[in-house]
């Protein structure tokens, strides 16, 4: 589509309703803008800030003639939407970033293709049609094996440290194939880089965030990462290559290892804001959901300013139990650095990013012995 200028008091469409999508629906409210959230499930986070919103499956023929009508140009929170349909919408209306970046970011075998025929370093990796080819295998263990399609948060991996571990982990990977196996490096630390891109290919970059994981899935963040300034030079030019090689006008994630010789190498590609950078809503002057709704709408990219200091602890599953309980609550709720966000999903699941509690100052160590009291607070009360 031709690009032009939207408007505040347009609809602007969100495909996905998780908090993602509800940061994206704040952020445009702000603007003057109305939200039009689309997800299957009727309870979905988001649509507590719609204007409309819509329950029906994403290739239900109707809810798509309707929702087309509705809105002015679309965005969508995460990467699991139907490529087929943002194709669809995409002959009559506005999507960023597109099925091209959508399709991408689905199948990791496109992905790591992608990144090694753009000349971007990642991990040594091999791609296997069968359990039964990893026997023989020519690639330097250990090993992480993603499923190609549908993974996240540490669903769809599995480890395998050693040759004698591969016969009992044949009867734990799931799929029908293909699978990515990657050989895992020995890196110092993750990093997560947010850049914004419009559609006149202006740039702009967050600093470099350190993100630690457990269990595959995102527990803390810390921004800015504890790099050296050549570092995080490195790590926002990398991520914004990355993002001019794939072509498309949005907000994307570039997710990095930093290796024990200053290396960086990519590791995932995100076409959407991403968990690690829901500290921008608190520590910048624009937020990468403002910005969402900016590149969306050709509004004016504005370079953001940093506040300060920030560490995001996650909220995953039981944990957001312990924090209704009063005395933790009062702990946390009475602390100077902290800031709750709960994302309003009704049911708890183990793993399940159920909020975060933003802790913002001058000293983010300071601050990660703050949430790392608090995590222990949370997890003993679980």
């Amino acid at each position: 589509m031709k690009s032009k200028l939207i408007l505040p008091g347009s609809t602007l469409g969100m495909l996905g309703g998780g908090q993602l999508g509800g940061f994206f629906a704040e952020a445009a409210l702000r603007l003057g803008y109305k939200v039009c959230v689309w997800d299957p499930s009727p309870n979905a986070p988001a649509k507590r800030f719609a204007s409309l919103s819509f329950d029906g499956v994403f290739d239900d023929e109707g809810t798509i003639k309707q929702f087309t009508r509705l809105v002015d140009c679309v965005s969508l929170e995460w990467e699991n939407i139907p490529a087929s349909l943002v194709e669809t919408l995409e002959r009559e209306l506005r999507v960023r970033p597109g099925s091209r970046s959508l399709r991408l970011a689905q199948n990791r075998t496109l992905e790591k293709g992608f990144l090694t025929g753009h000349g971007f370093p990642v991990a040594d990796y091999s791609v296997v049609d069968s359990k039964t080819e990893l026997d023989n295998l020519d690639l330097p263990l250990p090993w992480i094996i993603k499923t190609a399609t549908e993974g996240y948060d540490g669903h769809g991996q599995w480890h395998i440290s050693d040759r004698a571990s591969i016969k009992s982990a044949l009867n734990v990977i799931t799929g029908d194939g293909p699978w990515v196996v990657e050989r895992i490096v020995p890196f110092v630390m993750e990093l997560s880089v947010v850049v914004s891109v419009s559609s006149n290919r202006n740039f702009v970059t967050y600093p470099p965030t350190e993100n630690i994981h457990k269990d595959g899935i995102l527990q803390i963040s810390i921004s800015p990462g504890r790099v050296e300034k050549n570092i995080t030079e490195s790590a926002q030019r990398l991520a914004q290559e990355v993002v001019q090689s794939i072509g498309d006008p949005g907000v994307f994630c570039v997710e990095m290892f930093l290796l024990g010789n200053g290396d960086l190498i990519v590791n995932e590609i995100a076409p959407r804001p991403h968990n690690s950078g829901h500290h921008t809503i608190d520590s910048f002057s624009v937020s990468q959901y403002e910005l969402q709704v900016r590149t969306l709408c050709d509004l004016p990219l504005v370079k953001p300013i940093r506040n300060g200091d920030s560490v995001l602890l996650n909220i995953l599953g039981q944990e957001a139990t312990a924090l209704s309980k009063p005395n933790v609550a009062n702990i946390v709720m009475g602390n100077d650095y902290a800031r709750l966000y709960f994302y309003g999903k009704e049911s708890v699941r183990p793993g399940r990013k159920m909020g975060h509690i933003l802790f913002t100052g001058s000293d983010n160590e300071t601050l990660l012995k703050e949430a790392i009291e608090t995590h222990k607070l949370i997890s003993i009360e679980n």
